[in-house]
């Protein structure tokens, strides 16, 4: 069977699910491809996030550089500072607070004492940082820290950061049964049922439409000069927002930037108070759309376009999964990282084309083998673009067509045979037949086979002739090769001559006629191949051709019938030798022998016509 190049829509559509499945498991596995992908998302978040109104149930109470400037030391963070400014804020009626500095060495004891007696004086709630068991304290640090801590609220600190880059996307609410700040934080403010059991992704929360920030944040030193509307009722944190102290990368930060530790703590915070999700689809809609996505680049394969069109369609389709993706999550929707899909289209069509090439290959290949691969560039080039037209069910199908048939025999070739022995026999024998097989493929016809010492070819197949001009343009292609074949064998004689080998002198019959052609043989071995009378007559005129000599210096004897001659008279000069009554005829036939080009008529027209051996005559049959 031969297939026609074509790649079905069912073939292209597995190999585009097979590219999905590339596709998808890259991003999950292949730690270049999910950075990447992690990136993408990360951009989206910083940049495309639909704008929010300003948190009116958080706000920050910020220790900056400015804060830090007016203390006595850095660091410890001013005991005492700390102590006034809790005072404050519980005094501001706020909601609940958490005090997001980590308290793990002492300062001046009464410095010490007021922070404690702060943070255990009446009044709303309050939540401490403590270090959880992986935070490395020494052990001074630690009796300190747990001493100071005993009997508090707190929460661990502790910032679920990504092991492949860095970047903090996830938190862990609860760390061996410890909570983490903000869900201490929102348990202590009543809100504790919307802390999640497990780690989640974080829904980072976009500034508003007038570039304001997430949170509210006030510099810590002006607390006691706020008015007592802009944190009542709120949950405040007090932290560090130093450009050099407890910086995180974080989606909403940017490439490079970096976010303060008490910043993520209030979004983690918020999204708890509020209990909204990460904006991002689950994994198995993620999955099914980069599958839609190679299914749409196989589907765009199946249908064939032209390369250029197909180059343009893939570099749009993937623009357009970005576009659609980024519209998506800016007007609100779930965030669909366009990475992994754009890679399931794009892979999906660059495997389905690369299947779709290699079909064509392979049944150009076996196409072109069925023609013994002796073709000349314009007729493999028409055959190939118009295989719809005589191929059928994966062969090539019975057809009915006008075209012209060309039997070669070598002259005397068992005595030839019989000198040269097998090795040169056989050197001689190729080198013949490639000269003539050059000759017939340079004339556009087709070499069907070998027979032995003789050849088979057709002028005017497999693509069926429908215009006469055509089929006489075969005819006379025909007739120029069978010219050129006698002047190829001259030069072939001075060759062999050298190396002591004998001249060729060759019969040849042709016919133009109507003829069936396909393929017979089995499924491994399939052969195309012609019949009918035109070819059997073609046949018995190279039979024939052994009873006429040759025109004068002539290393060739061609014999045409009366139709090759009625298209190529004014191509050739020819003779009639007669009416032959050819076997299986009923009538006989007008044969004529070709003496050379047209050219030649006038320098031919004073000279002898070959002699007609007696057993051409008239009356005589020819197998």
């Amino acid at each position: 069977m031969i297939m026609d190049g074509r790649t079905s829509l069912r073939d292209c559509l597995i190999a585009a699910l097979a590219a999905a499945c590339v596709a998808v498991a890259a991003a999950l596995m292949l730690p270049t491809v999910v950075i990447a992908d992690r990136l993408v998302e990360d951009a989206a978040v910083g940049a495309l996030s639909p704008p929010r109104p300003q948190s009116r149930e958080i706000a920050i109470v910020a220790i900056t550089e400015d804060t830090l400037a007016t203390l006595p030391h850095r660091a410890p963070i001013d005991r005492a500072f700390l102590a006034s400014t809790v005072a404050a804020l519980r005094q501001a009626e706020v909601r609940a607070l958490g005090v997001d500095v980590l308290i793990d060495q002492p300062t001046t004891p009464d410095a010490d004492a007021a922070l404690k007696t702060a943070l255990r004086a009446p009044g709303p709630p309050v939540v401490l940082l403590t270090a959880a068991d992986p935070t490395p304290l020494t052990e001074r640090q630690r009796a300190f820290h747990d001493s100071f801590l005993d009997g508090m609220t707190v929460g661990h600190g502790n910032l679920a950061a990504d092991r492949l880059d860095g970047v903090v996307r996830r938190h862990v609410p609860r760390l061996d049964g410890l909570p983490s700040f903000p869900a201490a934080l929102a348990e202590a403010a009543g809100a504790g049922a919307g802390v999640p059991a497990g780690m989640f992704r974080i829904a980072w929360r976009a500034a508003g439409a007038d570039a304001a920030p997430p949170f509210p944040i006030y510099p810590a030193e002006a607390v006691p000069f706020l008015p007592r509307d802009w944190l009542a009722g709120r949950i405040v944190i007090l932290g560090v927002a130093s450009p050099a102290l407890d910086r995180h990368a974080t989606p909403v930060a940017g490439r490079g930037g970096s976010t303060a530790g008490v910043v993520i703590q209030a979004h983690v915070l918020s999204q708890m108070l509020s209990g909204e999700d990460h904006p991002r689809v689950p994994v198995w809609a993620w999955a099914a759309v980069c599958v839609l996505a190679a299914l749409a680049g196989g589907s765009l394969v199946a249908a064939a376009p032209p390369p250029a069109l197909l180059a343009a369609g893939a570099v749009a389709g993937a623009a357009g999964l970005w576009i659609g993706a980024a519209g998506l999550y800016r007007a609100g929707g779930p965030l669909i990282s366009p990475l992994a899909p754009s890679l399931a289209w794009l892979m999906a069509i660059s495997a389905a084309a690369a299947l779709a090439a290699w079909r064509e290959r392979v049944a150009k290949a076996m196409l072109m083998g069925l023609f013994t691969s002796h073709l000349s560039a314009p007729v493999a080039r028409q055959i190939w673009e118009q295989r719809d037209t005589f191929l059928q069910g994966g062969r090539p199908r019975p057809q009915s067509l006008t075209a012209t048939v060309m039997f070669t025999d070598i002259a005397d070739f068992t005595p030839i045979s019989e000198q040269l022995g097998p090795e040169r026999l056989m050197a001689w024998l190729e080198d013949y037949l490639e000269a003539m097989t050059d000759i017939i493929v340079g004339h556009d016809g087709i070499v069907l086979r070998f027979i032995g010492d003789g050849i088979l070819a057709i002028f005017g197949a497999p693509i069926p002739r429908t215009d006469p001009a055509a089929i006489a343009e075969d005819a006379r292609r025909a007739v120029r090769a069978a010219l050129a074949m006698e002047a190829a064998l001259d030069a072939l004689a001075a060759r062999w001559a050298d190396d002591g080998l004998p001249p060729a002198a060759v019969r040849v019959g042709i016919v133009t006629g109507p003829m069936t052609a396909g393929s017979v043989g089995a499924f491994r071995h399939l052969e195309y191949t012609v019949m009918g009378d035109t070819v059997n007559t073609a046949a018995r005129l190279e039979a024939l051709a052994k009873t006429v000599e040759p025109p004068p210096g002539s290393r060739c004897r061609i014999l045409i019938a009366q139709s090759t001659r009625d298209n190529a008279a004014e191509t050739v000069d020819s003779v009639c030798i007669g009416d032959i009554a050819l076997k299986g005829k009923a009538r006989p036939l007008p044969v004529y022998q070709v003496l050379g080009p047209a050219a030649d008529a006038a320098a031919q027209a004073s000279g002898s016509r070959p002699a007609r051996a007696a057993s051409a005559s008239a009356s005589s049959t020819v197998m």
